[in-house]
């Protein structure tokens, strides 16, 4: 008997890949309209702000793009793709989240990174790769060991 690809709702990696694509996505389009308000620089340290509350530039907001990419692609495809985009992408965040409250308040920030970033950066972070790790484990290991059967 063959295993079906477990669908989106029944995926726990597939729903938050897709569900966390879509919004760093709307975040990341958003942010190169917003990006506007703040200095003129590229890597403006005093970028604009998003809703009042996360500074952003248009380097932020061109990873906020990418990194939707990887999940909404992940994430319409298969389950251990989409756990491996959740990896990936929570490794990102957590690494962006430590990087701005390291160097939030020096010229190192070419981010227009603040609290509210990395706040934000850090729990999507985390519940990307705690999803990662805990979530689909039945799932996984009978895709892999159909996989290896065949």
């Amino acid at each position: 008997m063959a295993v079906k690809e477990p669908s989106i709702t029944a995926s726990p990696n597939r729903g938050l890949a897709l569900t966390v694509g879509t919004v760093l996505l709307v975040w990341g389009i958003l942010g190169f309209f917003f990006a506007a308000d703040g200095d003129p620089g590229f890597f403006s340290r005093q970028g604009g702000m998003l809703w009042n509350a996360f500074g952003v530039n248009p380097p932020l907001a061109l990873i906020w793009v990418m990194l939707a990419a990887v999940l909404l692609i992940m994430g319409l495809g298969t389950t251990i793709g989409s756990r491996n985009g959740n990896v990936l992408v929570g490794a990102v965040l957590v690494v962006l989240a430590v990087y701005g409250f390291v160097f939030g308040n020096t010229s190192a920030n070419i981010f227009a990174l603040n609290t509210t970033d990395n706040v934000f950066h850090a729990i999507v972070g985390v519940i990307l790769l705690l999803t990662a790790f805990g979530a689909d484990k039945q799932n996984i290991r009978a895709l892999r060991a159909e996989a290896a059967r065949v």
